[in-house]
């Protein structure tokens, strides 16, 4: 199957790497570049006062390393929001890791479920754009927090989109993000796909991801199983 990847370069490598082993053939459209600001979440992480820390992207690690700046949180629990960013907090060195199960919500449920290692707020270290979810849940449950932007997924500009859709005639679009979806939407609306005579799938991380499809094409999404690339990928099947 011919599959188009619209994550930023540095993602979309590895993607398309993995669809090529599948038998498929991957075509890039990087719709996002991140922007990380390292220093912000150094300062963040080196104020000490926190009682755990939160992490909703393995992007806000990209750059992190526990031991030289987050010595203070060698005991303290780290919350991932799933597998994969759990797996970026132990390979920047946090030990204490804990996969919140997989989206904000439930993120949230577990960090108030979880005993408490101390009297500080929660340090949340974010993306910009990011969906609300996390944050208003955690309000909810009553647990108090700061949010530290620790990156920005910025336009890429200047896309031959037309160019690269002649050249993947894509059977299959791959979303990471409702982001992503939006952007690739505007860029492409159903009209443009129409007049290069295309008719992808469009294979969706989550349910908040497909609902930015576009209703004349929301018959062509599909919903991964759970919002990992595991269960992304094993639609093409």
């Amino acid at each position: 199957m011919r599959v188009l990847v619209t994550r930023p370069v540095e993602k979309a490598e590895g993607t398309c790497a993995r669809l090529v082993a599948m038998g498929h053939q991957a075509f890039s459209l990087p719709l996002f570049r991140p922007v990380h600001f390292d220093d912000v979440v150094k300062a963040a992480l080196a104020a000490r006062h926190w009682r755990a820390l939160a992490v909703t992207s393995a992007e806000a690690l990209e750059n992190v390393e526990a031991s030289r700046d987050a010595p203070g949180f060698r005991d303290l629990p780290v919350f991932a929001v799933g597998r994969k960013t759990a797996e970026a907090a132990r390979a920047a060195g946090f030990a204490q890791v804990i996969d919140g199960g997989g989206d904000g919500e439930r993120l949230a449920e577990t960090i108030a479920a979880f005993p408490s290692a101390g009297d500080g707020p929660l340090l949340y270290l974010a993306g910009d754009p990011r969906a609300p979810v996390f944050e208003e849940t955690l309000r909810r449950l009553g647990l108090t927090f700061e949010t530290v932007t620790a990156y920005a997924m910025q336009p890429v500009t200047d896309l031959p989109v037309e160019t690269v859709l002649d050249e993947a005639k894509p059977e299959a679009v791959l979303f990471y993000s409702a982001a992503a979806a939006a952007r690739f939407f505007t860029l492409a609306p159903p009209q443009l796909l129409t007049d290069h005579g295309l008719t992808p799938l469009f294979l969706c991380l989550s349910a908040k991801v497909a609902a930015v499809v576009p209703p004349s094409l929301s018959a062509s999404a599909r919903i991964a199983a759970a919002p990992d690339e595991d269960n992304l990928l094993s639609l093409l099947n």
